[in-house]
């Protein structure tokens, strides 16, 4: 019987784990390591990198290009942060781009969102998307957090819950386990920590919840249950 691997729906530092399979998101342009079976990646426009609406289009060229490859399976990181310094109308254009994208070639999406979860909710609700979109980071609150899983959004967490903040422990309580992924974004450490911390906030065992998320990625991606 093939052992049931972690997954790290999303990080940005390449990871070579025997036991993990990582979805590395890289920026349009970038390069691909050569294809282990265990290395995927996301390619996408972040709103931090938005430039203008000529250079953008461009960029959004390079992400569409990238799409050809077997072994890219989402698109993103993209989203919307009004934190961020670049224009947010030009935010939300680039996001419904990818958006479109996303159902044009049959791939989930991975979503930043600071401080604009009503507008992402009321694109999906204007899109009607048939692929998975998929909040990346998530710290949000019980409130917002139903009203996404009534959309149908699923949610991926990471650092977040190990920070004494409530409003992010209790959505992952709330949520059943066949909503959730988790990622280690930036974070220089393994996603098995992640597993870890959301078993015990789960009150249940740690493989249990491993199969539960490879059981999740195998449903949104078709991915091969023969690579380990």
């Amino acid at each position: 019987m093939n052992l049931i691997p972690y997954i790290d729906i999303h990080t940005h530092p390449f990871r070579n784990e025997t036991d993990t399979v990582i979805v590395q998101n890289i920026f349009p342009g970038e390069g691909f390591a050569a294809f282990t079976g265990r290395n995927f990646y996301s390619v996408g426009l972040h709103p931090w990198h938005i430039k203008s609406h000529e250079k953008d289009n461009e960029l959004l060229v390079m992400v569409e290009d990238a799409l050809e490859f077997d072994h890219v399976i989402f698109i993103g990181e993209c989203g919307l942060d009004k934190k961020a310094e670049t224009n947010f109308e030009e935010q939300k254009r680039v996001f419904e781009a990818q958006a479109f994208m996303a159902e044009e070639f049959r791939k989930p999406l991975i979503i930043h969102c600071v401080k604009a979860f009503n507008e992402v909710l009321e694109l999906h609700k204007k899109l009607h998307p048939e692929m998975p979109w998929i909040m990346h980071g998530y710290n949000g609150n019980i409130q917002i957090t139903k009203q996404l899983e009534k959309q149908g959004v699923l949610f991926s967490f990471g650092q977040n819950l190990f920070k004494s903040d409530a409003k992010v422990i209790e959505s992952f309580q709330y949520l059943n386990s066949d909503k959730i992924f988790f990622e280690t974004d930036e974070v220089d450490d393994e996603v098995e920590k992640m597993y870890i911390k959301g078993a015990q906030l789960k009150n249940i065992p740690v493989e249990l919840l491993k199969k539960t998320i490879w059981d999740n990625f195998k449903r949104i991606e078709n991915i091969s249950t023969n690579l380990f």
